[in-house]
């Protein structure tokens, strides 16, 4: 059943179609890669789904329910939420009280809060960061962190608000061999034990199609393939436009 249900979106910025009648579903449960050249859609189309954007044409449903051109903190406050490509974190704070704060801000909590209510939201702060691999970290400022632990904790961060469905943008950008292998196990860990849902893109495809259960392939706005990661490789098309060989 699909979690996350893509009919037909369309964004036109004047005369040029960035995005042009993609449909696709995710289903809960699955790790699904979006996948395609520079200038392909993909960032316009995370842009669409999470409310950053409004389409010219076509739906989103999430859930079950129409988030078309939603506002993202309606979005976010359903269940889906998104991690950026560009390093998205609260570069003065320490990495407990980074966390500390997207729990609060879940929970709606004002700066006043009772001593429980802090004692809470620490806690589960903690459990969320030894969850990911950096309770070593948590009190090192976030802006002194490695690019690799900076991504970690902007997941970290996404998972604080409890999302059904997370989106994340390049994971592995910039990140060295040993960074690529942890987050990968991350996004692994995530739908295996709390049963979180992701759509990524990106373009390593070692980790795509190491990682992924679906693979959607955008070209110029469009999907020109969309299936297993055996069929998605073995696609001719694809070859062709985006892995840079052609079947013989």
């Amino acid at each position: 059943m699909n979690l996350l249900k893509v009919d037909a979106l369309a964004k036109a910025f004047g005369g040029f179609n960035a995005v042009d009648g993609v449909s696709f579903g995710v289903d809960e449960g699955e790790i699904h890669a979006v996948i395609g050249p520079n200038g392909a859609g993909k960032t316009t189309m995370f842009n669409l789904i999470t409310g950053h954007l409004r389409p010219s044409s076509g739906s989103v449903r999430f859930a079950g329910a129409d988030i078309t051109g939603k506002r993202p903190h309606v979005i976010a406050r359903s269940g889906l939420t998104r991690a950026f490509q560009v390093t998205n974190i609260f570069p003065d704070l320490s990495v407990l009280e980074s966390v500390e704060c997207a729990v609060s801000a879940r929970r709606r909590l004002s700066a006043s809060l009772l001593p429980w209510q802090r004692s809470a939201a620490r806690d589960e702060a903690r459990d969320l960061i030894e969850q990911v691999g950096l309770s070593e970290m948590q009190a090192t400022t976030a802006s002194t962190l490695s690019h690799g632990d900076q991504r970690t904790l902007e997941v970290t961060l996404a998972l604080a608000t409890r999302p059904r469905l997370l989106l994340l943008d390049e994971p592995t950008a910039g990140m060295s061999p040993w960074e690529t292998r942890r987050m990968v196990e991350l996004v692994r860990t995530l739908v295996r034990a709390k049963g979180v849902t992701v759509l990524f893109c990106e373009h390593d495809m070692e980790t795509v199609f190491s990682i992924s259960n679906r693979v959607t392939v955008l070209h110029r706005g469009r999907v020109i393939a969309d299936g297993p990661p055996e069929a998605v490789h073995a696609d001719e098309q694809v070859a062709s436009v985006y892995l840079g060989t052609r079947k013989r």
